[in-house]
């Protein structure tokens, strides 16, 4: 992407307090992960006055593979070039299946979608309030598990710290591949995360028991709405052992606190978790960091990706239902 709209996409970024998914810095570092963005947007000639870096995806329906357009943040712009672009949006989502917008959990401009007569579907998220003292958001961590681990943690020598080098870097990904490896999802490509380190829109955190990684997790910031946001993470057993998870989000509240922010996003909640499944225990876990489960909608041009979601909902509540009988 050239320089010329570099400079035109920040500066309406930072006059609109867009969101670090639509940030240049996020852009180009999913474009280094091969994603093409594609820029919606509207204005005369080349100019911006509103608009949103979308990516195209395929997915599987009925058997046959469509296209589709999905973006993370809200579109850049007033109100009225924010509808403007959603409408945009919807009529270059014309030959997809549908285009998606996940707007900040704590910023959804439902309104704005609203009258760009998009179709919500619902998603949620673990949100901890920052608006209170350290020694509350401490107390608020469950005492018998959060609490008693960075505690343990501590007592067990682990040290935090952010990434620096490319070997740092390598050794975090080493655990990181190996989570989302064994836990069967798609993670990032490591030039994802290197890209990101060299930016003022997130932090690489790193556990380190001596000179060695045994955790670490990438956190987004976006100052221009006050609240960072978890990404991803990574651990060794022997981090696990050691309760470096607990330690490792503590550190990251700890840090959101220091740095100004109202909120720290944990990174989602799967309501319609099956009781006993890795995404359960994932949830059990982010509970107890005092955070709160609140609504992440997502918006879609038609009402296909809405249904889409109604049906697994469905079906995951089947498997509960017939795991209970």
């Amino acid at each position: 992407m050239d320089n010329s709209l570099r400079e035109k996409w920040k500066k309406l970024w930072n006059q609109s307090k867009g969101s670090v998914y639509q940030s240049w810095e996020m852009v180009e570092a999913l474009e280094k992960t091969g994603k093409k963005p594609i820029l919606v947007k509207v204005g005369k000639g080349n100019e911006i006055d509103g608009g949103i870096f979308v990516f195209e995806y395929s997915v599987e329906a009925g058997g046959i593979k469509k296209n589709i357009l999905s973006a993370y943040g809200f579109p850049v712009g007033n109100k009225g070039e924010q509808i403007e672009v959603l409408r945009e949006l919807r009529s270059k989502a014309a030959n997809h299946l549908y285009a998606t917008v996940a707007p900040n959990s704590t910023n959804t401009f439902e309104e704005v979608f609203n009258e760009a007569r998009y179709k919500k579907a619902s998603n949620y998220t673990l949100v901890v309030n920052l608006d209170k003292s350290m020694e509350e958001l401490f107390d608020n961590l469950e005492k018998k598990s959060a609490r008693w681990g960075v505690k343990t943690a501590e007592k067990n020598g682990l040290k935090i710290s952010f990434a620096k080098t490319a070997d740092e870097i390598d050794e975090f990904y080493a655990l990181y591949k190996r989570t989302f490896e064994t836990g069967g999802f798609r993670g990032e490509p490591k030039v994802f995360i290197e890209h990101l380190n060299d930016t003022d829109i997130s932090k690489l955190f790193i556990v380190k028991l001596k000179d060695k990684i045994v955790a670490g997790g990438l956190l987004l910031i976006d100052k221009n709405n006050r609240m960072s946001i978890l990404d991803l993470t990574g651990s060794s057993d022997e981090g696990l052992k050691l309760q470096a998870m607990p330690f490792l989000y503590w550190k990251m509240i700890e840090y959101s606190k220091k740095e100004g922010l109202k909120h720290m996003d944990l990174g989602g909640y799967d309501k319609e978790a099956i009781e006993g499944d890795k995404t359960d225990r994932i949830n059990k876990f982010k509970e107890r960091f005092g955070g709160e489960i609140i609504e992440q909608p997502i918006f879609s041009s038609n009402g296909i990706y809405p249904l889409f979601r109604s049906m697994l909902r469905n079906m995951k509540f089947m498997k509960k239902v017939y795991r209970k009988n």
